[in-house]
């Protein structure tokens, strides 16, 4: 990625100099010494390149290019008065979804998982059930699309939890209890399993609550964000076929939040649609900007966040949009317990991640995509 785009998506360009201090450059420059006498030791050049390199990366840090001297004048790059905020970083993000590239096939390979009580006598600890899926759809109808998904490896969520693992012997599963039933959580993944393959399928999109979309209907999308609002929240859900279905509605930031966020991660929608679709969440009311954090996998991350109250007595949640600042491309998202309720278990603490959704890949190609090993 070039870092000149970073920066410019949030600052404008420095203005030229006055022509005072062009001539005055000219005069110093021309009234130099050709004779001078070279210095007495060797100087170390660091390549032009790199140099523009570190140069904009102190620029977006905010921090100051000095002489090792202290006592010496400042002169040189001089510092951004402070670092991006939050805010600028979103916006970076956004400017950078504007230049992704669009090819013949989607393809998105997400991982998805889910916190549980490890249960039985090596119980007692928490571990994470994991899945994963790979999707592919043809950009027109005839160039294909399929599924596959598969278990993928679970593990002890925390390094408390991993410690006692340990402790009760490493076991290679483990039974957890999740929406009344009992499932087996295993420490090795399973092999990818293709769902209903088929070869003139493609060419339709969908945006969940919205509707079904061809690509050129997507291309038309509007890019100014109250438009994209007013896209995912007003009207009925449309068909391909014709007709319309259940209204679109959205109450409040968390469902705005939560209808950007799976139309970002689950459908191809144009460069500029994507930069104003989180453009969108960045300023609506109630969402939060939470600057530089980490997701799930520990990628550095800026993210976004919604507050969320369940309604079955299990407390509040924060809800989190990671976005990758540099490319812009959605890294996933995550619920994190804020307070527990009067039916939560035990170890739903504060600040334990109940659930998460983390994107490896998604993009266009031009040959058809293939899960990875």
């Amino acid at each position: 990625m070039n870092e000149l785009h970073l920066v410019r998506g949030v600052y404008d360009d420095p203005p030229p100099p006055s022509e005072e201090a062009a001539a005055a450059a000219r005069t110093r420059m021309l009234s130099q010494d050709d004779t001078a006498r070279p210095r007495s030791r060797r100087t170390w050049r660091m390549p032009l390149g790199l140099v523009a390199a570190a140069t904009v990366a102190a620029v977006a840090a905010g921090m100051t290019l000095a002489h090792d001297d202290p006592a010496r004048p400042q002169t040189g790059v001089q510092a951004m008065p402070h670092a991006l905020s939050p805010r600028d970083m979103m916006l970076a993000a956004a400017s950078q979804a504007e230049l992704q590239q669009q090819g013949r096939y989607w393809y998105t390979h997400q991982r998805s998982g889910f916190a549980a009580l490890a249960l039985g006598r090596t119980g007692g600890y928490v571990v994470e059930k994991r899945t994963e899926y790979f999707e592919w759809t043809g950009r027109t109808r005839g160039d294909g699309e399929s599924f596959y998904g598969r278990d993928f490896a679970g593990k002890p969520q925390t390094r408390a939890d991993a410690d006692a693992w340990r402790a009760a012997g490493s076991p290679s599963s483990w039974t957890v209890g999740s929406s009344g039933a009992s499932r087996i959580v295993r420490t090795k993944s399973g092999a990818w399993q293709e769902d209903h393959p088929n070869d003139q399928g493609g060419g339709t999109f969908l945006i969940r609550g919205v509707g079904q979309f061809t690509y050129q209907e997507l291309q038309e999308l509007p890019t100014d964000p109250e438009e994209l609002r007013k896209l995912l929240c007003e009207g009925s859900v449309r068909f391909i076929a014709g007709g319309s279905g259940a209204p679109r509605r959205c109450n409040g930031p968390t469902e705005v939040f939560g209808g950007v966020f799976s139309a970002l991660v689950d459908t191809p929608v144009p460069p500029k649609v994507r930069a104003g679709l989180m453009r969108l969440i960045t300023d609506y009311p109630g969402v939060r900007q939470l600057g530089a954090v980490t997701d799930p996998l520990g990628r550095p991350a800026v993210g976004l966040a919604a507050p969320l109250e369940r309604a079955d007595g299990r407390g509040k949640f924060q809800r989190e949009a990671l976005f990758d600042q540099r490319t812009g491309k959605v890294l996933g998202s995550r619920d994190i317990q804020l307070e527990p309720g009067p039916n939560s278990q035990k170890w739903k603490v504060p600040g334990r991640t109940l659930g998460y959704r983390a994107v490896l890949d998604s993009g266009w190609s031009n040959a058809k995509p293939t899960p990875p090993d």
